[in-house]
């Protein structure tokens, strides 16, 4: 697994140039391996390699960093480790866990939502699409109509529209998360709306 890893960094830090480019173009680049089976003689669920000079340990390039997140190795997580949460969530063989992780974090919250909509039929899929494209097109709306704003009065008007472009957005999250039948306090925490103004939206 290490040298599969190793070569898989360097065919993507190579693609990096074309013929003739400078070396100082490469950028850093991270290879990532989520791993279902132990490969390290370690006991940590996560591991991160740099080149290294043996003796005084010094970092020859911060180019190269590979991490191996071994999954078997991590048992529960830790409310101040992120990672540890999202790689249970990976992992989560029931609804119960995912649920779980969706209580500890937020972000994972919106995942699960997500991950729900699109393992329903396809016509799901495509509304589910069609939905996310339109919030796009709204906000895209928004930000055009406040650029074509006039020199007089525009500060006031760019006031106004950002607080417009809020309450647009909020709304639309909110209305969208209403159709997919979310409980009213989990819509009060991605939308920033009260209660009373979603029940508005809901008559």
């Amino acid at each position: 697994m290490p040298q599969r890893s190793l070569y898989y960094w360097s065919k993507i830090y190579c693609e990096q140039l074309e013929i003739s480019e400078r070396y100082s173009k490469l950028k850093k680049t991270i290879c990532i391996n989520i791993l279902d089976f132990d490969t390290l003689p370690t006991s940590k669920y996560h591991s991160t390699f740099k080149i290294r000079e043996n003796e005084e340990n010094y970092v020859l390039t911060e180019l190269l960093e590979i991490h191996f997140l071994e999954m078997k190795k991590l048992h529960g997580y830790n409310e101040s480790d992120e990672l540890s949460q999202w790689i249970n969530f990976i992992k989560a063989d029931s609804k119960e866990v995912l649920e779980e992780m969706a209580s500890v974090n937020p972000k994972i919250d919106k995942a699960v939502h997500v991950l729900e909509t699109m393992c329903h039929d396809k016509k799901a899929r495509a509304e589910y699409l069609s939905r996310e494209m339109a919030l796009h097109d709204e906000a895209t709306r928004i930000e055009e109509a406040m650029a074509e704003g006039k020199a007089e009065g525009r500060a006031e008007g760019r006031a106004e529209g950002r607080e417009e472009g809020k309450v647009a957005e909020r709304t639309a999250i909110a209305r969208e998360m209403l159709m997919d039948n979310e409980p009213i306090d989990k819509i009060m925490r991605y939308s920033k709306l009260t209660k009373e103004e979603i029940l508005a939206i809901k008559m």
